[in-house]
């Protein structure tokens, strides 16, 4: 199972860099998505501590947040409630 979820994660990460790369401004595109994934991140573990959501702050979770952009953090929450729930 988990090899089909780093498999799709895989895709997902190759689909976002063709789509900054065919926008002309590789550079620019990478910092504003990875700018707006922290500030995501940040931004889910200020609000879901209201909740009891909170992500971990370690070195996997920001480099997939920053990465990924704003889908990398909903992923990640994605996939803390799918291993809360097994």
């Amino acid at each position: 199972m988990t090899g089909w979820i780093y498999f799709a994660l895989g895709i997902a990460g190759v689909a976002v860099l063709a789509a900054m790369l065919r926008s002309g401004r590789f550079f620019a595109s990478l910092a504003l998505s990875a700018l707006q994934g922290v500030a995501a991140f940040f931004a889910v573990n200020f609000v879901g501590s209201f909740f009891g959501v909170e992500l971990p702050l370690n070195l996997p979770s920001l480099l997939l947040s920053a990465l990924g952009g704003a889908p990398g953090v909903i992923v990640l929450l994605l996939l803390q409630a799918l291993c809360a729930a097994v």
